[in-house]
């Protein structure tokens, strides 16, 4: 485990580090080198750290004293035995102080904060140039920036320009990680987005959310934002910002090499990331980005079938409210709700699933489906509709779940802009189940 933070604060939340420290309620070095003192152990997004004596605040007329528990009570601030300063924006207690003669331990679980090397103002205002940011599968979907180490001078590529607002531009850019030593020395490249400031606010926080959650669509599986590192115009790190996500620890271990050769690799699509990265800056809804939501919270959480089930028709239901035929008339029933969006898939796409021939015609078998989807989802929610002769079977629920799935993720990709062909391959490997059609 390493003992220092390199001076480009070059760490993410799987990086592992333990430092000794000094920590107070005070930004002030002064304040901070007379405070407690511990050790910070970081790993798997999380940091845990043990110091002495506890941290106080007073509460109340008479002046008692508490410990801080989280942030409600007090920000805590650091300094490491390598110089490098230190925030907890989101912490808690392991609630057991442990009380010694003379002294007390206090632990502390932080999943969110924030790095630097200099000290940290009691303002939370930070001017910047620009900001890199990391995350889990970029290095592998991103790979098409990077040069071939063997052919090319590794300075050659510029950054990649892929959209951008009147608030600030978005590159893909890169940058050469040297491990070893001179005899022994192994080179990696680190893919990050590259976001550079015209008007410094808060759509950039909400930018690098958004694109997790497009990252975590390509890959149908939740990614996270591994680092956030925010620039000064002369290159300098101003600050590193460290948060743990969901499913961290198992984000970690993951092998995403799998990335390189996907459908859905960027290099695949260079020509559309700009018309995706628009959509997300400035076209897409609330309704879309709950459907994405409510999609990704299904992915990698273990649902029961019922749950499934009724999450995912319930999703179609939200996203669909506020839709209206071309006349006018507003479209109140989810049965027609289902049907209307399915007749918006593009035909190929519509294909994999159903018949072609059919999409805006009578279809049976379609209706059946939809039919099905709805009355289980009324019968699981009300109890309504318990004779329905359309009720999915337990023995049938996995089929029915996996399809609905599978069209919601087909929606999203088609949406986003990713290319018809390549979301027609992706799902052309599996063996489907298909509801209509040969």
């Amino acid at each position: 485990m390493n003992r220092r933070i390199d001076y480009n604060l070059n760490k993410t939340v799987h990086s592992s580090f333990s430092l000794m420290g000094h920590f107070s309620k005070s930004p002030k070095t002064k304040d901070i080198l007379e405070g407690s003192t511990g050790t910070l152990t970081y790993h798997d997004g999380v940091a845990e750290v043990e110091m002495t004596p506890e941290i106080t605040y007073t509460f109340g007329d008479d002046g008692a004293f508490f410990t801080v528990e989280n942030e409600e009570d007090a920000i805590i601030y650091g300094y490491l035995e390598d110089g490098t300063y230190v925030r907890f924006n989101s912490f808690s207690t392991s609630y057991d102080v442990i009380h010694a003669p003379g002294f007390s331990v206090v632990r502390y679980r932080v999943s969110d904060l924030d790095f630097s090397k200099s000290e940290f103002k009691s303002d939370s205002t930070l001017t910047y140039d620009h900001v890199l940011v990391t995350y889990d599968s970029l290095n592998e979907f991103g790979a098409f920036v990077v040069p071939v180490l063997m052919k090319e001078d590794k300075s050659e590529n510029p950054p990649f320009f892929i959209g951008g607002t009147e608030d600030f531009d978005v590159y893909l850019t890169y940058e050469w990680k040297q491990y070893g030593n001179r005899v022994n020395i192994n080179v990696k490249a680190q893919v990050e987005l590259e976001i550079r400031i015209k008007r410094q606010n808060s759509k950039v926080d909400a930018f690098i959310k958004d694109f997790g959650a497009f990252l975590s669509i390509i890959n149908n599986s939740t990614i996270n934002a591994t680092s956030v590192r925010y620039i000064d115009k002369d290159g300098n790190v101003l600050r590193t910002h460290l948060f743990a996500g969901p499913h961290t620890e198992r984000n970690g271990k993951t092998d995403y090499s799998y990335g390189i050769s996907s459908e859905f690799n960027f290099g695949n699509y260079q020509d559309n990331l700009k018309q995706i990265m628009d959509f997300i800056l400035t076209e897409k809804n609330d309704q879309f980005d709950k459907l994405v939501q409510n999609y990704l919270y299904n992915v990698d959480d273990d649902l029961n079938l019922d749950s499934a089930l009724i999450n995912y028709v319930n999703s179609i239901d939200i996203y669909m409210n506020g839709s209206r035929y071309s006349d006018g008339t507003r479209i109140k029933k989810l049965f027609k709700k289902i049907n209307f969006w399915l007749e918006h898939f593009p035909e190929k796409l519509y294909g994999l699933y159903f018949d072609k021939s059919k999409q805006l015609a009578n279809d049976d078998k379609r209706d059946a489906f939809v039919h099905s989807l709805v009355d289980t989802r009324d019968y699981l929610t009300h109890f309504d509709k318990k004779n329905s002769p359309y009720l999915i079977s337990d023995s049938d629920r996995v089929t029915y779940i996996t399809q609905i799935r599978a069209l919601i993720h087909i929606y999203i990709l088609h949406t986003y802009g990713i290319p018809d062909n390549s979301i027609w391959n992706y799902y052309r490997r599996f063996i489907l189940d298909r509801i209509s059609g040969d």
